[in-house]
């Protein structure tokens, strides 16, 4: 039978072991010799009871009865430690079951048999490979203690440079070791266990690439060598490893047609997602304003809700890579869901800027047209300056000239919001940048974010890690309990009584009631609300209907959402840090900083092909600059007019 393991009360083996955990406390025997992997399973019984791990059904009597037994059977553990020494201590973990590892060590310092093992037992312990050097690392008292040991086993091995990365690079929702290192590990020292991590064989093209976009830091860093090799490691192994590979391909085809049937078509066939463009449209409305509300309602940049469609969406997960690739603490969340978006947006902006130059439209004209023309008659906004790149400078002058004007074209969007004008002798004389999260909006309360109270409401309804939304029924059986409950009829009797309680949860939290057995939504309005805030992290206030404002004011009298102003929610400032900065971000192209700088476009790495690459994504970005400044003029307008 499978033996007792403990890992936490959330866990969903808690029931599968219950009734061991029970049955084994209740049936202890002193008087029976155990082995070491029996003490250890005694042990993890122990944590259920001391974590109040209970079954509904179980009494207060039966609870402290079980409470009481567990005194017992910790005396047990503590005597049976207290014989542990250096004669035997070798023997018993070599037959020790591999899931209670970290069990033992935990209880090697919780009962002090560092005082009775020294350092050439341990030394000969580690030898044996029973424990791994990241379960040692662990145990801070272990690695003080045996200091001289466990920093020599750190150094042996060129992989366990893989746990420097894990304790001080890798973002702790993707890493959840809390490692511990020798005190006396010196900088040197790392640095050669570096070097022949990236020489060895054993190097990791994840952890490869952590090297190469390493913020250094304090605490930890590496050298411009050390990413150069990476560099050339990481190439040198992914050579290797796709040369004979077919892999898998999804293919992407975009396509102009005469009189389409629709202005855009989504056509998914297996592998192959073609998007078919009506031609016809496009050649006919050339006018500038056309041409920049395409960006929105052909080629999709915002949604229906005014946000950015190709920022990142932490809740939309697409891949199993998402879950197990690893992440630096300073990175942005590159999953499947942003790939696509990226790769969509991008193929439209180049196969956009190609047909209207065919078409003898600069889409630069457009964009200056916007700011000179647009603003001064639609919105009585004067003197607001941009200057495109000129038509005959190469791209990397073109990327170097469009940077600098999208940062003026934001501090002149401040200005105006502070001050109801443009003051241009007054942004001469500013000697700072303009952080993306300071650009305000004009428009108060704009967005709406969540608060972490909601998060127990969106784990029951949204997460596919519930199980409510399973009832054994291949007909209906779902995802989330949202899904379930939007595409089916559901009973109450379908559920399982393992079930109830977190049903029970949100009938009592008023999101679902029972008319008749079945369940439905209490507050409709409620839960769309929620959906959005789960899927997008924000919603735009001033694009809701009345009806669902109503209820965002009152989910905010009731402490659960906040209100935020700016020009670009969170999401979307991150994005746009993510592309152009590294002050946030350390896996971004960075481009206002290298082209300043001159890492990109000067003479040894100059490439018009990136550079042209570089240029359509830099407008890319400045149009839906332009997008959100229009909305935040619109729903202004819109505003005042009401009021």
């Amino acid at each position: 039978m499978k033996r007792v393991k403990f890992f936490s009360t959330t866990d969903l083996a808690v029931g599968g072991y219950l009734n061991r955990v029970e049955k084994i406390i209740l049936n202890f025997n002193e008087n029976i010799e155990p082995s070491i992997n029996d003490i250890l399973e005694l042990y993890n019984c122990t944590l259920y009871i001391d974590n109040k791990v209970f079954f509904s059904q179980w009494s207060d009597e039966h609870k402290e009865k079980l409470k009481a037994r567990c005194k017992i059977i910790k005396g047990f553990i503590a005597r049976y430690f207290s014989s542990i020494n250096e004669m035997n201590i070798e023997l018993l973990v070599e037959t020790l079951h591999w899931q209670y590892k970290d069990d033992l060590l935990k209880l090697f310092v919780q009962y002090h048999l560092r005082e009775r093992i020294d350092e050439k037992i341990f030394a000969n312990i580690l030898t044996k490979n029973i424990f791994s050097i990241t379960q040692v690392c662990q145990q801070p008292q272990l690695v003080e203690y045996y200091e001289i040991v466990v920093k020599h086993s750190l150094l042996e091995r060129p992989s366990n440079a893989e746990l420097l990365f894990d304790k001080y690079i890798v973002d702790s929702r993707t890493n959840k070791k809390q490692l511990h290192f020798p005190k006396s590990l010196s900088k040197d020292e790392m640095n050669a266990l570096i070097t022949n991590y990236i020489d060895s064989t054993e190097a990791n093209t994840s952890y490869l690439q952590l090297i190469i976009n390493n913020h250094n830091t304090k605490e930890f860093s590496v050298t411009d060598e050390h990413r150069w090799k990476a560099k050339k490691r990481k190439e040198s192994i992914e050579r290797e490893l796709f040369s004979n590979s077919l892999g898998v391909s999804f293919e992407y085809k975009f396509v102009f047609q005469k009189d389409a049937p629709e202005l855009v078509q989504h056509k998914l066939d297996g592998k192959v997602l073609e998007i078919v463009y009506d031609q016809t449209y496009l050649e006919q409305e050339l006018e500038f304003e056309t041409i920049l509300n395409n960006f929105i309602w052909i080629f999709e940049f915002i949604d229906s809700n005014g946000r950015i469609n190709f920022v990142n969406n932490i809740s939309t997960r697409t891949s199993i890579l998402d879950v197990i690739q690893l992440k630096a603490k300073r990175d942005y969340p590159v999953n499947e869901a942003f790939k696509i978006s990226e790769t969509l947006s991008d193929a439209s902006m180049a196969l956009y800027y190609s047909f209207l130059k065919k078409k003898n439209v600069r889409l630069e004209d457009v964009l200056e047209w916007f700011f000179k023309v647009y603003l001064k008659e639609d919105f009585t906004v004067s003197d607001y300056v941009f200057t495109a790149p000129s038509k005959g400078s190469s791209y990397r002058e073109k990327c170097r000239d469009i940077l600098p004007e999208i940062e003026y074209v934001l501090q002149q969007f401040k200005c105006y919001v502070d001050y109801g004008e443009i003051n241009h002798e007054m942004l001469a004389l500013s000697s700072s940048g303009l952080p993306l999260n300071q650009v305000p909006s004009l428009i108060k309360n704009k967005y709406i974010y969540k608060k972490d109270i909601l998060n127990p409401i969106f784990y029951h309804l949204f997460s596919d890690q519930t199980l409510l939304g399973y009832l054994e029924n291949p007909g209906k059986d779902s995802a989330t309990f949202y899904d379930l409950l939007v595409k089916h009829k559901v009973h109450i009797d379908e559920f399982k009584d393992y079930q109830r309680t977190e049903l029970q949860y949100l009938i009592d939290s008023d999101y679902i009631s029972i008319n008749d057995g079945f369940l439905m939504w209490k507050n409709p309005a409620r839960i769309k609300i929620l959906y959005e805030l789960y899927h997008y992290n924000v919603i735009s206030m001033y694009r809701l209907s009345d009806m669902l404002q109503a209820e965002v004011k009152l989910m905010h009298q009731e402490n659960l959402v906040v209100f935020e102003s700016s020009l670009f929610s969170k999401s979307e400032q991150d994005m746009f840090d993510y592309y152009l900065n590294n002050s946030k971000f350390q896996n971004g192209p960075q481009l206002r900083n290298k082209y300043a700088h001159g890492r990109l476009g000067n003479a040894a790495n100059s490439n018009e092909d990136i550079n042209y690459k570089n240029y359509l994504l830099i407008l890319k970005l400045l149009i839906t600059i332009i997008i959100k400044i229009n909305e935040d003029f619109c729903l202004y307008e819109s505003k005042s007019l009401q009021n």
